[in-house]
């Protein structure tokens, strides 16, 4: 079908129907003939008995390969349908383009964030779709940007450009990045990356001094997960199966051609994805499975070369749980005992300990987070002297800081902020040993900041960076929370208003009601009385 400026005369294309096509319930029985199509190739339900036919008229649009050129031609035909329909609307979604345009600095940076000898940070440009990956030696001075805003200058002193995925987009009509991640001597770059938009990953290992790929096999598929061992040598990755589910976690030894990756562990239920992360003291690897409702962890010593995966806590029915260490113990989030939120539990770390789960208390003998309804933790990450934890508590989004000696809490506090309704939480971290940490931060009229606080005195705080806006004046704008009750009396709701300054000004003078854009499931009209605000 062609494209026509005539949209009366339009007509959409029309699929077949195959009105023979049928599938058959269920996995199939032995000597089953493999020309009788089944409802799915994976599955290991028995068929009806008898089996069961379903009509499938339109099976034939089901294509994997993204090859049949009959299904090519019918989505060629679709595409061609709706730009005549809205080829009017080019000059609207041109305008809309640039009016949403406006408002980003294309060129621009995110937070530098210290790992050893290096700060890391990734760049975006004017005209350019990607990320570009960089780092810079770190100074004894303390973080100073002086970056006049152009392309051409380097963000930090000595930035150098580890990976430049336009590069790697360059003759390809689809790129994404998985994991990026530098090895323990900052001497390579492991990164997945996605050519098809299939969500499947090729995997590089890439020579930071030559800028030579030192390891990649083109018939290895992943997930897109990588993690580096204790050295240069080792690295962790997922496979899929034949759903794209990771089920598969293996170990690939660098510079041993001969040698096959070693599978350590699959999941077999197709109900549990898989996934893979690093204690921030690169003591262990992680690997999780995990239903919506139940999860288990295994935890690999990355110290020890002959250690092999041990479970945490097998997995029990709508249990969840999530684990981070610190000082030979295992911080620990779950559900455990049928709590309506995750609480804070501690162990010793080692293996099958489910049994000595204690909760993390205060200096009072106070549990930190009991899992009741009042906080909710969503994350926990450990420094070497302190544990920061994000949840939310009163509606909001919250940082807590712990303060930890001999593995006892010693002080326990709550980041505040001047603003009454926010959004708060914690930034990248590489490195363990700290004394501060970057808290993320914006409001419905505060643009996203870096804020670096110190973990023992939390009143010192710098910005790092804030988010530039082009044509924004926050001064203009006002923003206020409160609450009203629910229908039934018995819980406040949170409001949050955010409205221009001169306009609130003018109708608070003269009393006219404010004309109010709502968003959120509850529909509430604001008015001015005077000074006060009238909610009904």
């Amino acid at each position: 079908m062609t494209s026509t400026t005539d949209t009366s005369s339009a007509a959409p294309p029309v699929a077949r129907r195959e009105e023979d096509r049928v599938v058959h319930v269920g996995a199939a029985p032995e000597r089953w003939k493999k020309e009788v199509p089944r409802q799915s190739e994976s599955s290991k339900e028995k068929l009806m008995d008898p089996p069961v036919a379903l009509s499938d008229p339109y099976g034939w649009l089901r294509d994997e390969s993204r090859e049949n050129q009959d299904v090519l031609d019918h989505l060629k035909a679709e595409n061609a349908y709706t730009e005549s329909l809205t080829h009017h609307l080019d000059g609207l979604r041109t305008k809309l383009y640039n009016e949403m345009l406006s408002a980003i600095q294309e060129t621009d940076y995110t937070t530098p964030r210290p790992d050893g000898p290096y700060y890391y940070y990734t760049r975006t440009f004017q005209g350019k779709s990607y990320t570009v990956h960089c780092r810079a030696p770190k100074s004894k001075d303390p973080l100073n940007i002086d970056w006049d805003g152009t392309a051409e200058s380097a963000i930090l002193l000595g930035e150098q450009v580890t990976l430049d995925v336009n590069e790697l987009a360059k003759g390809k009509n689809y790129c994404a990045t998985g994991s990026v991640v530098k090895s323990p001597s900052h001497k390579l770059l492991a990164y997945s990356t996605d050519f098809t938009g299939g969500e499947t990953c090729q995997m590089f290992v890439k020579d930071l001094e030559s800028g030579e790929i030192v390891d990649h096999d083109e018939k290895l598929e992943i997930s897109g997960s990588i993690r580096w061992g204790a050295d240069d040598s080792t690295l962790f990755y997922l496979k899929l199966d034949p759903a794209h589910r990771p089920y598969q976690v293996y170990r690939r030894r660098l510079k041993k051609d001969d040698e096959p990756d070693e599978l350590l562990l699959e999941e077999p239920d197709d109900l549990y994805w898989m996934g893979i992360y690093k204690s921030l003291d690169g003591k262990y690897l992680f690997v999780e499975t995990s239903s919506k409702e139940t999860s288990e962890i295994h935890f690999l010593d990355l110290q020890d070369p002959d250690s092999k995966l041990q479970c945490i806590a097998k997995r029990r029915s709508k249990v969840l749980y999530e684990v981070e260490h610190r000082n030979g113990q295992w911080w620990i989030q779950s559900n455990v005992g049928g709590l309506p939120n995750m609480a804070l539990w501690t162990a010793k770390a080692r293996a099958n300990c489910e049994d000595s789960w204690k909760k993390v208390v205060d200096s009072e003998g106070q549990a930190l987070f009991d899992g009741d309804y009042d906080r909710s933790l969503s994350d926990v990450t450990c420094f070497k002297n302190h544990v920061v934890m994000s949840g939310r508590e009163g509606g909001l989004p919250r940082v807590w800081i712990a303060s930890v000696s001999d593995d006892a809490v010693r002080k326990f506090e709550m980041l505040t902020f001047e603003e009454e309704a926010y959004d708060a939480g914690l930034g990248t971290h590489r490195e363990f040993e700290t004394d501060k940490i970057v808290v993320s931060y914006d409001s419905l009229v505060t643009p996203t900041q870096s804020i670096e606080i110190s973990l023992d005195e939390t009143s010192e705080r710098t910005v790092l960076k804030e988010r530039a806006v082009p044509g924004y004046d926050k001064s203009l704008y006002g923003c206020e929370r409160t609450t009203v009750k629910s229908r039934d009396g018995t819980s406040e709701i949170p409001v949050s208003l955010v409205y221009r300054e001169d306009i609130m000004e003018q109708c608070k003078a003269t009393g006219e009601p404010v004309h109010a854009h709502l968003y959120g499931k509850f529909y509430v009209c604001f008015e001015w009385l005077g000074n006060n605000m009238g909610i009904r």
